[in-house]
């Protein structure tokens, strides 16, 4: 089987969850009024992003689940079952009853659908990190894992920019009442793509070689958190830095758009996809550049500039009025994140013996974004009412998280490039 299709098959899965994932971040406008009462607004808009975080408090508990499985069973079947959990979660959102047929049994069976994506997600992206990396020639893995860095922008581009499409092919009326539906009801045609493509997979050699040695890891969990504690702290640390720059970018940038500045989610959401895919390249590009002058770089690089940018260019925003203008903005805020995720992956999977690699890199990379990265929209927008200025949370919280993020890995973040796996 060739790396290119193990890559292709691998990154296609990946993207697929991403779009679910964010397809809600996309439509969060239309939950808010869909979902919950309709009299306090602003409430509204804050629980919608509440339920967002929910997705990413369980992510832990996905990693933990199907980061056992895949050091027990395999790579290949478990991150099977993860896109498939994800895809029918995604698929039942957009059946869901609204706040106005069923009351409150609305938002429950919306945080439950997103708790179940968060758990899916939770497994998906370092079992495929840890597939590509396994299979991947050793002074070419960052190379090959940031394709798959590359598929959170172009699931939020991807997302965002269907929810337009639906909406200029509808009538304003049809969209409200049911056309939202459609970008969440498509994920099962996505979905079954994607199954179809990871079936073809074989197990990865590594895997493989010490499942014949006898050498697989009865407790993964365990083994990973009493035997490499300060690798799990390390990369919790860096998870959480780049999940705080990427959803104040791609998350918080929705209700500051919609309600802060007033404009329509359409114009949001076409500002932000196109943002989102134009800087596709750049994380091959710095993958790429993490096999030339190390992981370590890289990251620390990024998480400078997005204290350099952030602050200001959300400040520029508010004087923009054209969608052009404005996205060429958003484009430089998660151009940042770029930087992080196009290694954060396999700085973090890297650092892991094969045994416990699938369990302490979904562990680290979710246990940091979901205590950290899901909550910030929730957070950063809160402060801003506490405070009566929409960019106090930018400095109070995003600023802050990846300040200290960035004085441990400028400290202790080790250079696993070249490094031969065990």
């Amino acid at each position: 089987m060739s790396l290119r299709f193990i890559v292709a098959a691998s990154t296609i899965g990946t993207l697929i969850e991403w779009y679910d994932f964010f397809a809600y971040a996309s439509l969060s406008p239309y939950i808010a009024s869909k979902f919950f009462p309709r009299g306090d607004p602003v409430a509204a808009v804050i629980l919608t992003w509440l339920v967002f975080a929910t997705g990413f408090v369980v992510r832990p508990l996905g990693a933990a689940v199907f980061g056992h499985l895949g050091d027990k069973i395999g790579r290949k079947s478990t991150f099977l079952a993860t896109l498939l959990l994800m895809g029918v979660s995604t698929f039942l959102i957009g059946l869901l009853p609204t706040y106005d047929q069923v009351g409150v049994w609305a938002p429950l069976a919306l945080a439950s659908l997103r708790i179940l994506q968060g758990i899916a997600l939770g497994g998906e992206y370092g079992g495929a990190v840890t597939y590509v990396l396994e299979n991947a020639p050793e002074n070419r893995r960052a190379f090959y894992a940031g394709f798959l860095s590359a598929t959170p922008p172009l699931g939020l581009g991807l997302s965002s920019l269907t929810l337009v499409f639906t909406a200029f092919s509808l009538p304003k009326a049809d969209f409200e009442t049911w056309g939202w539906r459609v970008p969440f009801l498509i994920s099962l045609a996505l979905t079954a793509l994607g199954l179809w493509l990871r079936y073809k997979l074989a197990e990865t050699p590594l895997f493989e070689k010490i499942k014949k040695e006898g050498r697989v890891s009865r407790l993964p969990i365990a083994e990973a958190f009493v035997r490499y504690p300060v690798y799990m702290a390390l990369g919790i640390i860096i998870a959480a830095g780049h999940s705080v720059l990427a959803y104040t970018a791609t998350g918080y940038i929705f209700p500051y758009l919609t309600n802060v500045l007033k404009w329509s989610p359409v114009d949001a959401n076409l500002a932000v996809g196109a943002a989102a895919l134009a800087q596709l390249p750049f994380y091959i590009i710095n993958a790429y550049l993490a096999d030339r002058i190390g992981r370590r770089r890289v990251y620390i690089t990024s998480l400078a500039l997005g204290l350099v940018l952030f602050y200001p260019v959300y400040y520029w925003l508010g004087f923009v009025k054209d969608v052009a203008l404005a996205s060429f903005l958003i484009f430089l805020l998660i151009l940042t994140t770029a930087f992080t995720f196009s290694v954060l992956g396999t700085a973090i999977a890297e650092l892991f013996p094969t045994r416990v690699r699938y369990t302490g890199m979904s562990l680290a990379f979710n246990i940091g974004i979901g205590l950290f990265g899901g909550f910030t929209p929730s957070i950063v927008q809160t402060l801003g009412v506490l405070f009566n200025n929409p960019l106090a949370g930018v400095i109070l919280y995003t600023y802050i998280v990846v300040a200290v993020a960035l004085a441990v890995a400028i400290k202790w973040l080790l250079e696993t490039a070249g490094v031969r796996l065990e």
